[in-house]
Parts: structure tokens; C-alpha cells; sequence
């Protein structure tokens, strides 16, 4: 094989390996909106729905990558995450809540393998829609998606 074709060839290997790796480490961005706007992902979009029933909701949310900033939520309204899945599996959203006198911490969101979902995750076609339902005694995840009225199991307590 003569030199030029050699040279050629491994300048390919290159150009594709430095393609490829731009790539992921665009795909593995976890982009984040607090936002309605929606938000456009190489991978699939993690939605994490955070519905208060109680007022003066408070908390603070937060990635390796992401600080959400503090929060407050009344009973009846919704905090949204939306954001790209790490092209890896290492996306994990973890939020800190207070009400009054009571608190917990726990990860709202954790990738698992693309053959599993968490038991409060729904995978759609192009996303993944995650629930959490924040009450007076504590913090609950949906049997079902699209949760209605008696769907839901509890998880957490308040500490």
C-alpha cells in the first residue's frame, strides 16, 4: 500500500475518532431548564415533576454539573427539571425540601441502565417523565403514569 493511501487512511481513523468523541461529549452535557421551554437533546429528555399539596413548599435542587437555586411552591403548583440524560448514564438530580420545622433529602432523579426505569420514571418515546408528590406527611411516587387520585405510594417520611 503505497505511503499516501497509508497516510490517508489513519487521517480518517482521526478525523472520525475526534468526530466521534465531540459527539458524546455534547450528548453527555446534562442541560437543564427550570423552565416550560422546552429544550432540545441529542438523547432522550428526563422530565422530573415535582407537585406540591402543601404551601411554602421550599427546596433546593441540584446535579453534579447544575445548581438549581432555592425554590418555593405552594399547594396545587408544579416545579419542573428538564433535561438531557447523560449519554453514560450518570444524569442524578438530588434536592433538599423544608417545611417548617421538617426537612429531607433524597435524589429525585438517578439514571438507570436504558433496560430499567426508577419505580417513580415513565419512558416515552422520547422521554422520560418522573413524578413526585410532596404531602404534610411526606413524599410519594406514582404506581402508574399519569398518575390519578389513588396512585400513589409513599417513600419518604419528613425527618
Amino acid at each position: 500500500m503505497p505511503s499516501s493511501i497509508k497516510s490517508n487512511f489513519l487521517m480518517g481513523k482521526l478525523l472520525f475518532l475526534l468526530v466521534l468523541s465531540l459527539i458524546l461529549s455534547v450528548a453527555s452535557y446534562a442541560k437543564v431548564a427550570n423552565t416550560y421551554d422546552d429544550i432540545n437533546c441529542v438523547t432522550y429528555k428526563g422530565i422530573v415533576h415535582i407537585m406540591s399539596r402543601v404551601n411554602n413548599l421550599r427546596f433546593h435542587c441540584h446535579s453534579k454539573d447544575d445548581d438549581l437555586g432555592d425554590v418555593t411552591r405552594n399547594a396545587g403548583e408544579e416545579y419542573q427539571i428538564r433535561f438531557c440524560l447523560d449519554f453514560f448514564g450518570r444524569s442524578r438530580f438530588r434536592c433538599h425540601f423544608y417545611l417548617e420545622s421538617k426537612q429531607q433529602d433524597f435524589n429525585v432523579y438517578t439514571e438507570a441502565p436504558l433496560t430499567e426505569t426508577q419505580p417513580y420514571c415513565y419512558r416515552g418515546d422520547y422521554d422520560m417523565d418522573c413524578y413526585w408528590k410532596v404531602e404534610e406527611d411526606g413524599f410519594y411516587y406514582p404506581k402508574t403514569f399519569r398518575p390519578q387520585l389513588g396512585d400513589w405510594v409513599k417513600k419518604y417520611n419528613w425527618e
